[in-house]
């Protein structure tokens, strides 16, 4: 049983932003593309058999699909719970839609990607963003709702993220009148606490920015270490390559695809149990993991 499965509705994003592929590579194999309804119908049957929950997301910012809306609602007649990683920018449009939906459990806002927006265009997405948690405190306080500062660390725009982080904290205070005190210090980043309250079950979370494997990528080999790819989650893709990590975008470790095998037969293919036998054994297998940095994370 996994834990999630990643469907990448679309590749396509409104925003540029320099650490997404999206910005790095605009091509990168051909125009961008939605999933039809025919292929996402197929993904959810097969999720519902093998995990609990699904994002709808590899690359690309799922609510610009033109059937997002159809998407959630078909979500809402299996037992499947969404996770949506969204950059906000639609929230205005989509909010309403997403605080009916039974489906969804948690949505997290890539407000990272703001720090290379002009402010005034970056605070306008972002008081969208947090009108909606407003919203969604009064109408679902089930909800769970992360605010992701995914730039910590030794970045090239360093200077100006930190500048973002202080113009957020101090929305974020003013929107939920917070006391001067009552904000975290995103100035000195601890990798063991990450997420900090804000309200109900509304978080700011704080990580360092990874860098995605395959072209661009670190070119350090290292073939000891594990994931927790194939036991965690696995990835299909716009076009239907299941793949194994949420990070193979390019689908470099194409298992299957999923319109000409089932999930579970596919997940049995040689080549994934070679990988998982890997891991157990933190051993790095595949060429495109031998050059991830991201999985040393889990050393």
């Amino acid at each position: 049983m996994l834990n999630s499965i990643y469907i990448e509705i679309t590749d396509s994003c409104n925003l540029n932003c320099s650490f997404c592929p999206c910005g790095k590579l605009p091509t990168v194999t051909k125009a961008r593309t939605f999933m039809d309804s025919a292929l996402f119908e197929r993904c959810i049957q097969q999720a519902a058999l093998l995990a609990e929950t699904v994002y709808f997301h590899i690359l690309g910012e799922p609510t610009l699909h033109p059937g997002f809306i159809h998407y959630l609602k078909a979500l809402e007649a299996t037992p499947l719970k969404l996770n949506l990683t969204t950059n906000g920018t639609t929230i205005a449009r989509v909010g309403s839609h997403l605080l009916q939906s039974e489906a969804l459990r948690q949505v997290n806002f890539s407000t990272h990607a703001y720090g290379e927006l002009e402010n005034g265009r970056a605070s306008s997405y972002l008081q969208d963003v947090l009108d909606f948690c407003q919203m969604a405190l009064a109408a679902r306080p089930d909800l769970y709702i992360n605010l992701r500062l995914w730039n910590a660390g030794d970045i090239p725009d360093a200077e100006r993220q930190k500048e973002w982080n202080r113009i957020l904290l101090a929305q974020v205070a003013q929107t939920f009148s917070l006391g001067i005190n009552a904000t975290p210090d995103l100035e000195h980043f601890c990798s063991r606490h990450k997420s900090f309250p804000v309200k109900g079950r509304l978080y700011l979370h704080q990580d360092s920015r990874f860098e995605w494997p395959g072209e661009g990528a670190s070119r350090v080999t290292d073939a000891k270490g594990t994931c927790h790819a194939l036991e965690s989650h696995v990835g299909i893709l716009h076009d239907g390559r299941v793949v194994a990590c949420c990070l193979d975008y390019q689908g470099k470790i194409t298992l299957g695809r999923i319109q000409e095998q089932d999930l579970d037969e596919i997940l049995k293919s040689p080549l994934a149990l070679n990988m998982r036998e890997g891991f157990e054994k933190h051993e790095l297998r595949h060429p495109l993991c031998q050059k991830c940095s991201f999985c040393r994370r889990f050393r």
